[in-house]
């Protein structure tokens, strides 16, 4: 009882200060920029009761997927669901209240209003332009009390509900200024997002092309910066991208939804690039021939600094495809309960990636007490091809052990050739047993150990693609798990374990490996 009255006395106070204001008409129709599924909206349109089935009602997504059903009777549904959502969420302090969720409402109702309201009758119009002032207004208010809460979808929302209502350009540049503020303090030079996680780049870099869309209404608003970061973070983000329903699996990009992906890049211009070294970021990308490699580089600064950065133990790890097919993958990542820190760990270990580990011990402590003191990366290009150098330290205090990969795309076959070297520190840490080479293989795929030791690579209709050779005499093919869209795929797994009880007195042991695709008998 004590906490309801709070909340009534609190929503007094917000709707005094608030000053409801009740509008005719917006002052700029916007027009949106993504659709929504269809499939969800269908289920929607033919349920009798579709306020049970609507996931996320607060989030207002319902809208965009009714209305790519493209049939007119999901209109007057969505209007009635609109105008009984805002009949009964009148506490300002419940949950559909909070900042993003409200932000994204905000959002989704200025975006898709001529598809929903415009057809309604006027007091309905009415009702929902009043929401929509009211919602900005108690957002823009909490965001003053604490700036530390403002975010991208938070400034994109007061942007679009601003255009489109009031169309005060004072007030629209002023927040302009603050998401130029913001893009310089997550988005690193390369156009990669601070936290070097896809799907937090994909989000941030929607966010910014609706507000491009909504800028790009009004002739009188000219923000370049919004088209620089655009392009930077598309480019950024195509490094990841392989076709229209192929993408890398590296830190959590397994989890996104393929139409996201597809409608995104839409709206993106420019083809990908032959060779991309985002060295902020840490990733190198090359598109040669068939190939597509995509290496995970690392980055000193970003692995070491902030430990809430969604850290992968992934130095060196990469993805391989071949004619958009991909055969060298890392395991993905899948939706599990915040509180099993076990699943966690596991996928962002290093035995998760297509990389080499030690001892079984990851090459990035994720606990943030074996740091990292060297990691430089090298690349070069040549008629023949693109070589790759990375060199870490992450092994030499508990080892003294340090890690070189060499890894070179050929230009003139479909290749890829590379080179595990491990050096010995003189003086540091205990000898270690074992190190581990992974090459998880996607679900596609499947390997058969040929007499000679090498491997042969056959896809699922059984025909031969490739071939796989290394320098080690203990190669062996083991199970693994594939998680792509949240779903779990049996695969295999090569392993290539190499000995390390002597590597003070050789002072380095190198493996040499290498994929060839092509046709063979």
């Amino acid at each position: 009882m004590i906490k309801k009255s709070i909340n009534i006395i609190k929503n007094y106070f917000f709707k005094k200060k608030l000053k409801i204001k009740e509008f005719d008409d917006p002052t700029i129709i916007l027009s949106d920029n993504w659709s929504g599924n269809s499939i969800n909206g269908e289920q929607i349109t033919n349920s009798k009761t579709p306020l049970k089935i609507i996931k996320n009602l607060d989030n207002f997504d319902f809208l965009r997927d009714l209305k790519s059903c493209g049939i007119l009777k999901t209109r007057p549904i969505a209007r009635k669901i609109v105008n009984y959502w805002i009949d009964h969420n009148t506490n300002f302090f419940s949950k559909p209240f909070e900042l993003n969720v409200m932000a994204n409402r905000i959002t989704i109702m200025c975006m898709t209003y001529s598809w929903y309201a415009k057809s309604g009758d006027l007091s309905f119009q009415k009702k929902v332009l009043k929401s929509i002032y009211t919602q900005l207004e108690l957002l823009e208010t909490l965001i003053v009390k604490n700036q530390t809460l403002i975010n991208f979808k938070i400034i994109k929302a007061l942007i679009v509900g601003n255009i489109f209502l009031f169309n005060d350009l004072i007030k629209i540049n002023g927040f302009l200024s603050k998401l130029k503020s913001l893009s310089e303090r997550y988005v690193l030079h390369d156009g990669g997002h601070l936290s070097r996680c896809p799907m937090i780049q994909l989000n941030v870099l929607r966010d910014i092309l609706e507000i491009r869309s909504a800028i790009a209404s009004n002739n009188k608003l000219n923000s370049p910066f919004i088209q620089i970061l655009v392009r930077k973070m598309g480019n950024y983000f195509k490094i990841f991208c392989i076709s229209k329903d192929t993408f890398c699996n590296f830190n959590s990009w397994s989890l996104i939804e393929t139409q996201k992906v597809t409608e995104t890049l839409k709206r993106l211009t420019g083809a990908k690039k032959n060779f991309t070294f985002a060295k902020d970021s840490g990733y190198v990308s090359i598109l040669s021939n068939r190939l597509e490699f995509i290496l995970d580089t690392g980055n000193k600064n970003l692995l070491s600094n902030n430990k809430n950065l969604k850290n992968k133990a992934s130095i060196c790890a990469f993805e391989l495809f071949y004619s958009k097919k991909k055969i060298i993958t890392n395991i993905g990542s899948y939706y599990f309960k915040p509180n099993n820190q076990n699943n966690l760990k596991a996928i962002s270990s290093t035995a998760a990636h297509s990389s080499l580990s030690i001892d079984d011990r990851n090459n990035f402590d994720l606990s943030g007490h074996r740091k990292i003191n060297y990691l430089n990366v090298k690349t070069n290009e040549d008629k023949n091809g693109y070589l790759i150098n990375v060199i870490h330290d992450s092994y030499k205090t508990i080892f003294g052990v340090g890690h070189k990969r060499t890894t070179f795309i050929s230009k003139v076959s479909d290749e890829l050739i590379g080179e595990d070297e491990l050096f010995y520190f003189n003086g540091h840490g205990i000898i270690p047993k074992i190190a581990t080479i992974r090459f998880h293989l996607n679900h596609d795929i499947n390997p058969i150990k040929l007499q000679n030791g090498s491997l042969l690579l056959q896809n699922k209709t059984n025909n031969a693609i490739g071939k796989f050779i290394t320098s080690s005499l203990n190669t062996s093919i083991e199970n693994t798990i594939i998680y792509e869209s949240n779903k779990k795929f049996n695969s295999k797994q090569i392993v290539i374990v190499i000995a390390l009880d002597n590597i003070k007195s050789l002072s380095k042991i190198i493996t040499k490996w290498s994929f060839k695709f092509g046709k063979f008998n």
